[in-house]
């Protein structure tokens, strides 16, 4: 799974170039706007500052070839794993708005020790056949 990011200047592009998976989207807000599977072929596009992941199914890798619309530099801003903007919001102000300590935000923080691409058997969708994606 490539950890869930969102991009601040530009919406993403994706072309499945191999195999198959699961492209999850949610709105800003936090509720889902797209779960789909998707195969070679298939095309999707995530609008800026729309959260969303790539999960590959347990049949196979899932290659796709991903880009972005805009003439800025655009950095994604990950959500979890070792590179997650959470890194950079460390705070005791920022542990008080989730309930937490500092010391037990911070373990949650440096749990995930993956940056990219995190390992997620347990998401993964089943091996089944993809129609029309």
């Amino acid at each position: 799974m490539m950890a869930p990011h969102l991009n601040p200047t530009a919406t993403e592009y994706g072309i499945v170039l191999h195999g198959t998976g699961t492209i999850q989207i949610v709105y800003p807000n936090g509720t889902l706007a797209l779960n789909t599977k998707v195969r070679e072929a298939s095309v999707f596009w995530v609008p800026r500052y729309f959260p969303f992941c790539q999960i590959a199914s347990k049949s196979g890798p899932f290659e796709f070839f991903g880009f972005t619309t805009s003439s800025y530099r655009n950095s994604p801003q990950f959500l979890v794993g070792a590179n997650s903007i959470l890194q950079t919001m460390r705070g005791s102000e920022f542990a008080a708005a989730f309930g937490l300590t500092t010391e037990r935000f911070r373990e949650i923080v440096d749990a995930q020790r993956e940056s990219v691409i995190i390992p997620t058997p347990a998401a993964a969708p089943p091996d089944e056949e993809v129609k029309g994606a």
